[in-house]
């Protein structure tokens, strides 16, 4: 084996052992949302996805939902989605009817109940998130991750995910 071979090698053990890592953190962060929505709101993840995203394209002004484009936009399989849909249905979340302007779509109307969910779910999602964070920080994770996970969470968590004794970047 010539040194290229084995820089390659080392880079792609690199690589899996960073996306390994970040696959972890993720998996944590999740299951902290999970059981925070689960608590405070009886939902899961999934669906909380599923009406941010047609929250989103509410304020986008599409009016018109396919499927394909919700089940897509959080990551499940058609069929998943549109027993997420009746889920969302049967809990008085959103509205369906088919379209007046295109039969094959249907137009989803998220109802007062889904706005409140969405108001008090993402202050979930950040407490979720930098619990996590904070906790990782006491670990003494991976320094980069760790900056990258703090870019949108602000100052106050980054303080919190330092690990005692180590001097912040400027």
């Amino acid at each position: 084996m010539d040194s290229r071979e084995g820089t390659a090698v080392n880079d792609d053990a690199t690589l899996i052992k960073q996306w390994n890592r970040l696959t972890r953190v993720h998996r944590r962060i999740e299951a902290g949302m999970e059981r925070l929505l689960h608590q405070q709101l009886g939902l899961g993840v999934s669906e909380f996805y599923a009406l941010r995203t047609l929250s989103e394209g509410v304020r986008a002004g599409t009016g018109l939902l396919y499927l394909n484009d919700l089940a897509n936009g959080i990551g499940l399989s058609q069929s998943a989605t549109s027993r997420l849909v009746t889920r969302l249905q049967d809990r008085g979340l959103i509205t369906t009817h088919t379209s007046s302007r295109d039969r094959r779509s249907v137009e989803i109307e998220l109802t007062a109940v889904a706005h409140h969910v969405l108001r008090t779910g993402a202050p979930l999602l950040r407490q979720a998130i930098e619990q996590v964070v904070r906790q990782l920080g006491v670990e003494g994770t991976d320094q980069d991750l760790l900056r990258y996970l703090c870019g949108s969470a602000g100052d106050g968590v980054a303080a919190h995910a330092r690990p005692t004794g180590s001097v912040a970047a400027r």
